[in-house]
């Protein structure tokens, strides 16, 4: 419980709190024109002032670091688990916190002092202090615990941080979902180590993914990923051709006159087949010739003088005498024709012979030839063949290579995807097992709910098992406008404080600026108040609500209920001191 918030601003607008609710006000005031606005009376200041005290970590922009707040120390008077303290911590040296409890003790608090200094404590140690006083963080675990800080944020939403955009992260995107996960695993008694280990998959798929895209990139942009059974198709297939040509270059057996023989040998070649063509013409002529001399035969003209002796025709004997005469040239011509076939014979078949002979020599010659280049070669074969292998070989590395990457990521694409399912299904028996712990969160969420909606919209808390791990989702009936998601996020917090105390302890605060309540109808901010009273008496705590004046004036809360009785005295105004600071910043 905070009792008191100060620093050592001469300036600074003291504010002391009480038991239960505290509702602090900005008011504009009566001079102000319409141009003024109280973003500048301090009231998200006094969150950020909180978190300060409580160990956040300043940033860069942050408001402990203006020209105006240097070397200011802010202090806040507390009780936790009923241990009364002062913390202070500087912006000068925001590194450690000055702690002094009521009795002079350290309860477990790592403390160093001095003569003349307040007892101090690094941040660190500070907020691992107050982890295992609010919700009792172990000091080891086989994973490691959430941290105070990131625990705490639900119960003080920022809006500079994001935090009224969704009930689940009250930082965002500063606070990861893994880191959501384990913190509301925490805080609603589920398995937290379980949600670290969902991260650590997540983690796994990464680096699948990051493999992935490192194998593509060896293959290059114009090429894809192949299958495991495709590669090793094909680095079988290499293996065996570039074996082969491994072999041919091992067994090669240069010849030193190779080219000029194995042209020689292609010209003998040619030879005989110009030979062949040729022997064809000279056989084909020399039957000619022999048909011609067998056809050669002389008529004595008897077949004439027959034809007229069987017509009754006796012919004279001067007809008879030059039939004779005409048989005598006949054969004069014969044999002139057949000694000039004859000769032709003779000529063709010399020729014939050649052909033949010269076949002979030159066949024998190319067999030689060949016989003497068996299995040898010329050198540029042998050095075309080696630079074959060589593109083989390294075509068959590059194949190999990718073959090992495409199995390294089937193996761990199949090994994340067991170990997805084995956390999906310890999950769901960790839900299943702590159905009492989840069923009174969702009772306690559907408390605020009815309060704030009866039966005019339905709402739930959901805890659901998912691949990704556990899913928190606070879900009021209707369209999403910004009055409901603010209800959303108001009953989830109200959820969480209940169970956190009951489980843990819990910081016994919850905190909630008047940016929760931007769009929300003014029915609805007065029962959410009345609602965060009772909160406060349940957990034995408070529920500090930060709003603007002519908007409080606006609630119409239930006769019984004295909302101004809850007012803290101190009202922050608008003017140039009537800030939490009492200037204005430049």
């Amino acid at each position: 419980m905070i009792i008191r918030i100060g620093s050592s601003l001469p300036s600074f607008r003291e504010i002391a709190f009480q038991q239960g609710l505290n509702i602090l006000l900005a008011d504009k005031d009566d001079a102000s024109g319409d141009a003024e606005s109280r973003n500048s009376c301090g009231k998200s200041s006094l969150v950020d002032i909180i978190h300060f005290l409580l160990g956040s970590t300043p940033t860069k922009d942050s408001l402990f670091n203006v020209p105006e707040l240097a070397d200011v120390q802010f202090f806040a008077d507390m009780s936790v688990n009923g241990l009364s303290f002062r913390v202070s911590r500087s912006t000068r040296n925001d590194r450690r916190v000055e702690v002094a409890f009521a009795d002079g003790k350290d309860h477990g608090l790592e403390l160093e002092q001095d003569l003349m200094s307040v007892p101090s404590a690094s941040v660190q140690d500070w907020c691992a202090w107050l982890g295992r006083q609010m919700f009792r963080i172990p000091r080891s675990a086989e994973h490691t615990p959430p941290s105070f800080r990131s625990l705490f944020g639900y119960f003080a939403r920022r809006r500079e941080d994001g935090g009224f955009q969704e009930p689940t992260r009250f930082a965002k995107p500063g606070q990861s979902k893994s880191a959501a996960q384990v913190a509301l695993s925490y805080l609603f008694g589920l398995d937290w180590q379980l949600a670290i280990e969902f991260q650590e998959q997540r983690d796994e798929k990464a680096e699948v993914a990051s493999q992935r895209k490192r194998a593509q990139a060896r293959v290059g942009a114009a090429g894809r990923l192949k299958t495991v059974s495709a590669l090793r198709s094909e680095v079988a297939l290499t293996k065996s051709q570039a074996e082969t040509l491994r072999s041919r270059v091992t067994n090669f057996k240069v010849h030193d006159q190779y080219q000029e023989l194995a042209a020689e040998a292609s010209a003998a070649k040619g030879r005989v087949e110009q030979l062949s063509r040729e022997a064809v013409t000279v056989s084909s002529a020399l039957d000619h010739i022999k048909e011609s001399l067998v056809a050669e035969t002389v008529n004595d003209g008897r077949e004439v003088a027959s034809l007229y002796k069987a017509a009754g025709i006796q012919l004279p004997e001067t007809a008879l005498r030059t039939f004779e005469q005409v048989k005598v040239f006949h054969e004069s011509v014969i044999r002139n024709r057949r000694q000039h076939l004859n000769g032709q014979l003779g000529q063709q078949q010399r020729r014939f012979d050649e052909i033949n002979a010269e076949m002979t020599v030159v066949a024998a010659r190319r067999s030689e030839i060949l016989s003497s280049l068996a299995g040898k070669g010329a050198f540029s074969d042998l050095s075309d063949t080696t630079r074959q292998l060589a593109l083989k070989e390294g075509e068959l590395a590059r194949l190999e290579n990718q073959l090992a990457d495409a199995l390294l990521l089937e193996k761990d694409s199949t090994e994340a995807k067991d170990h997805e399912n084995k956390l999906l299904a310890r999950l769901q028996h960790d839900l299943e097992a702590r159905t009492d712990s989840i069923g009174a969160a969702v009772v306690a969420a559907d408390e605020a709910r009815q309060a704030l909606y009866q039966e005019d919209r339905q709402g739930l808390l959901e805890i659901t098992a998912k691949p990704s791990g556990p899913e928190f989702k606070m879900t009021i009936d209707g369209t999403r406008s910004g009055g409901i998601s603010s209800m959303e996020i108001f009953c989830f917090d109200y959820a969480l404080s209940k169970i956190t105390k009951d489980r843990l302890g819990g910081p016994r605060l919850l905190v909630h600026d008047s940016h929760l309540f931007d769009g929300v109808d003014a029915r609805q901010v007065a029962t959410a108040i009345e609602v965060g009273a009772s909160l406060a008496d349940y957990i034995d705590g408070q529920y500090l609500v930060l709003l603007n004046s002519d908007e409080f004036e606006k609630l119409q809360f239930k006769k019984e209920f004295d909302a101004k009785a809850r007012v803290l005295p101190t009202v922050l105004r608008d003017t140039e001191d009537g800030g939490l600071f009492g200037f204005r910043f430049k």
